[in-house]
């Protein structure tokens, strides 16, 4: 006996045909699709006296079971965004509760989400990273991303767990104001500021705010240092070498030559000469480098010294040529209270400051040429707490144009240092132009990306110029999961796992197991596949401490039903996880589907078990376990590992993760047993 329960064949036929009767003939999933067997056996199983409702994740379920504006569920059904089915089924049993609280209405319910399949941004899209803004179509897992801690507002380099790009037709949401710019699907997460914390929404729901707050001002918090060492270099003959600077002045030093600067080697020696024809600045430059213990000397049009040690220094850190020039990264990590020695002497060398009489603060413009320093610049800009925008301009002169071709553009980047939250309105119309609204649909045919942080989930981005805060992909589901659970709703949560992104191409997905070929992480000669594990969904849903999990196969029909209606019989969140085969994405025989489900379980490579109130329990232990071999034989997700070019220890290796998986669950209900 596989459960702790045995049906007979009449009680699994009533289940059967009460479960058809609420999801019934006219779907359009692929044949040989267990996503109809599931969904009509958990809705079969919903306690008599209670009516389900139902949410659905976009997906296969959510594309097969409707063709607007019918569809195959004849009870009560509302459709999500990939990512936000657990909030939307929160939301909505929330809202039961307070209307069977006034009266409103009558009856007893059950609260069922369905989900599976895995919002992303357009690709003319750049996004704040470590090595500076890039586009996000050349994003990569090595990559550090800027992002904004929600619970300080203060900007972190965080890393990137995984990178989304998937295909994408239809309509995009745009967002566009002075301040604002960004174009990503309808499900996206767009962070947004209340009463000084941060929520999400998704970019859909901006179309029912008349107003919507933005905010443009982050935290940062950066070391700080009193001195500025200088690495050490072996001196030219007779020349002083310094060990240290005052950072105040070193900061302002370097704002002035970023801007103003110029390197020459000769056999006369290293020369450093900051450009200056204001006379006045000339002698405030003059003062700072004879404070600073150096020996300068004024001339027409510049201030000029020499010192091979701080000339090397310059060249490795700061660039040589003027499109070379950049904003050392150890700098930037100083504390905001220090950086603005610097801001002040960038803008004092190649910005300006005016103020009009309709404004309320001064507008500073900064300009380059160099890429590497529109980027630090904007980054030093956050970290000041200032906001920005960037305007391109690509006719920049002779003069230019002939370095090699490599400079095409002049950035002028204007700061606001009072950088406010600012409001999107869902129906303001800009600039007096009919029709030309902060908010709108495009169409849109291409590919779209995102990074799935390891936290915070607040990414900086830039399109057409202007930089502001973004949301980023978590996961199909589990930030909104996650906030179900940990709110205690009542709702079962029944995840069909297809170990990829079945629905969208077969991509890899964080469910995807160590080898496993898919379109985004195809077997070839210099790849075996996905690199990393499976995402172990049971155990972050059971770190929630719920009082019903647990995993299973409908291939073991009785088992299934056990723990859907144990799942039933407890107040506040439940979740099962269900392995869903896909024969497309997988590439078997469609009339090899329980055959897959079998060789899953019998190999321990997906065990059925629970964790109830914290304990864990083993449903099932086969007694002639088999090799995993068998399995990963059993689908073409893992075909090229048995290529004869290919080592045994790659099959060798998942054989030890599943027998340490399965050991592991041993432990730990032995464990339970004595609790």
């Amino acid at each position: 006996m596989v459960s702790e329960i045995k049906l007979d064949n009449k009680e699994m036929l009533k289940i059967w045909e009460k479960g058809k009767q609420q999801f019934i003939s006219g779907h359009r999933t692929c044949s040989g699709c267990f996503i109809p067997t599931i969904v009509r056996t958990v809705l079969g199983c919903v306690p008599e006296g209670y009516d389900p409702v139902v949410s659905i994740a976009t997906g296969c379920l959510e594309v097969t079971s409707t063709i607007w504006p019918h569809s195959s569920f004849d009870c009560s059904c509302i459709h999500s965004a990939f990512e936000n089915c657990a909030s939307t089924l929160a939301g909505v049993e929330t809202a039961y509760k307070v209307k069977l609280k006034k009266g409103e209405i009558k009856g007893s319910y059950k609260f069922i989400a369905f989900a599976g399949d895995g919002g992303c941004y357009s690709e003319d899209t750049n996004i704040l990273t470590a090595r500076g803004f890039i586009s996000v179509k050349d994003m990569t897992l090595k990559d550090k991303f800027w992002s904004i801690n929600p619970k300080n507002n203060r900007l972190e380099l965080v890393k990137v767990q995984k990178i989304h790009k998937y295909k994408y037709s239809g309509k995009l949401i745009r967002a566009k104001s002075k301040f604002i710019d960004f174009l990503v699907t309808p499900n996206h997460n767009v962070p947004i500021k209340l009463k000084n914390k941060w929520d999400f929404i998704k970019a859909e729901d901006l179309f029912t705010r008349y107003k919507t707050p933005f905010t443009r001002q982050f935290d940062w918090k950066g070391k700080n240092a009193e001195y500025f060492y200088l690495p050490a270099v072996k001196p030219k003959t007779g020349q002083k070498t310094y060990n240290k600077f005052l950072m105040s002045d070193w900061l302002s030093f370097l704002g002035w030559f970023i801007s103003e600067g110029c390197l020459y080697h000769s056999d006369s020696g290293y020369l450093i000469r900051i450009y200056q024809s204001n006379r006045k600045n000339r002698k405030e430059i003059l003062s700072l480098l004879q404070r600073m213990g150096l020996k300068p000397f004024e001339c027409n049009r510049s201030v000029d010294f020499q010192s091979k040690q701080i000339y090397m220094y310059l060249e490795k850190n700061c660039g040589k040529k003027v499109y070379e020039k950049q904003i050392p990264k150890e700098i930037l990590s100083l504390d905001k209270s220090q950086l603005i020695y610097i801001f002040n002497s960038l803008i004092k060398g190649d910005g300006s400051i005016s103020k009009s009489k309709n404004r309320n603060c001064a507008k500073y413009i900064y300009s380059t040429v160099s890429k590497k320093l529109k980027d630090t610049f904007v980054e030093l800009c956050l970290k000041l707490g200032f906001g920005c925008k960037v305007v391109y301009r690509k006719e920049i002169g002779k003069s230019l144009t002939s370095l090699k071709g490599k400079i095409s553009y002049i950035y002028r980047i204007g700061i606001s240092k009072k950088a406010l939250n600012h409001m999107i309105y869902s129906k303001r119309i800009l600039y007096e132009k009919q029709g030309n609204t902060q908010l709108g649909l495009e169409s849109y045919n291409g590919f779209v990306y995102c990074p799935q942080l390891t936290k915070n989930h607040i990414v900086i981005i830039e399109r057409n110029g202007i930089v502001s805060a973004n949301g980023n992909s978590v996961d199909i589901g589990l930030q909104a999961l996650s906030g179900t659970l940990e709110r205690g709703h009542d709702i079962l949560y029944v995840l069909y796992d297809n170990l990829n992104y079945s629905n969208t191409g077969a991509q890899r997905s964080g469910s995807t197991p160590l080898y496993a070929s898919t379109t985004t992480t195809p077997a070839g000669e210099k790849s075996f596949g996905k690199s990393q594990q499976k995402k172990d969904i049971m155990k972050i849903v059971e770190a929630h401490n719920i009082p019903y999990c647990a995993q299973a196969n409908p291939f073991y029909l009785d088992d299934f039903i056990y723990k859907i209606k144990k799942a039933f019989t407890y107040e506040g969140p439940k979740f099962l996880s269900v392995l869903m085969p896909c024969n497309y994405g997988w590439k078997f025989p469609q009339n090899k589907t329980l055959d897959v489900y079998r060789l899953a379980t019998e190999t321990n490579f997906w065990p059925l078990y629970e964790v109830e109130q914290g304990k864990y329990k083993i449903n099932y232990n086969p007694k002639g376990r088999l090799p995993v071999d068998d399995f990963l034989k059993s689908n073409n997700l893992y075909s090229h590992l048995f290529k004869p070019k290919v080592k045994g220890e790659l099959i060798k290796e998942i054989q030890k993760n599943v027998d340490n998986d399965f050991n592991y669950l041993k432990m730990m209900s032995k464990f339970s047993k004595t609790l």
